[in-house]
């Protein structure tokens, strides 16, 4: 399903800086609103589409049937902001897709918390289709499971709905054996081309030499970052842009050759 109204809007769309450079990316009007509100503004959202949030009034958004973003990372210096970044992602998609057409693996330190706050918004766990602690043989298993799931659908096998492996903190990765660390790497590169996702995220003040990660990823999600922290990631993106994000909702990424920032919305008690 495609939608003209918003196509501007989605990740790694040219047309999107044309209209952008009409827009305030800077305006803090946009730094308020609730995900409720986001959702009301916007009802007409393709299915497979999740919201990021808004800049300029324009909703960011990310199409489950477009490969060209990649695999994304989202890159700030505090955890709890790239958790909710990712529930805001969860959230939309459940609200503009069907569980036949969309199922999600969440892999993370703390597997009881994301259980409690995906059953807010997916009660049954209908989209949910697991959710794994880093030392459960269960994540691993996952990694090897959507390796396999993503390479039988590129040799035209194994249809099914589009997934999405969320992986909160990517400093896991390092703990699994090596087998699930190649195809972790695998499907980064090659897991959109068959509608399975990899977002993963990275807390810099917690791994502040993890960088190797970022190369691998072909969408990066940049949050707020703290100067002392931001030294070296000056390949990947100008620190000047940097300096501008606020600590917790505050994004930028890069759509074509702008940088965007934009905000996410705010959860129920965020």
């Amino acid at each position: 399903m495609t939608n003209v109204i918003y196509h501007q809007t989605v990740l790694n769309n040219k047309l999107y800086q044309n209209e952008l450079s009409k827009k305030n990316q800077n305006s803090h009007a946009d730094s308020t609103y609730s995900f409720d509100a986001l959702i009301h503004q916007h009802p007409n959202i393709p299915e497979l589409t999740a919201i990021l949030g808004k800049s300029g009034g324009m909703p960011i958004l990310f199409d489950l049937e477009d490969p060209r973003p990649g695999s994304i990372l989202v890159v700030n210096d505090h955890l709890p902001s790239i958790r909710k970044l990712m529930t805001v992602m969860m959230k939309s998609l459940v609200i503009h897709s069907q569980p036949t057409s969309l199922q999600f693996v969440t892999i993370s330190h703390y597997p009881e918390k994301w259980m409690e706050t995906i059953q807010d918004f997916d009660p049954q766990y209908s989209y949910c289709a697991g959710v794994s602690g880093e030392y459960e043989n269960s994540a691993e298993d996952w990694i090897h499971y959507l390796a396999k799931k993503a390479d039988g659908r590129l040799t035209g096998r194994n249809h099914g709905p589009a997934a999405i492996l969320f992986i909160d903190d990517s400093e896991l990765i390092t703990h699994m054996d090596i087998q699930a660390r190649l195809n972790y790497e695998w499907l980064l590169a090659n897991g959109a081309s068959s509608r399975i996702w990899v977002v993963s995220g990275l807390d810099l003040r917690k791994n502040p030499d993890l960088l190797h990660p970022i190369d691998q990823f072909k969408t990066k999600i940049f949050g707020h970052v703290d100067r002392n922290l931001s030294e070296g990631k000056s390949k990947f993106i100008p620190s000047g842009i940097l300096d501008q994000l606020q600590p917790e909702r505050n994004f930028v990424t890069k759509i074509s050759s702008n940088w965007v920032r934009f905000w996410a919305p705010k959860l129920q008690g965020n």
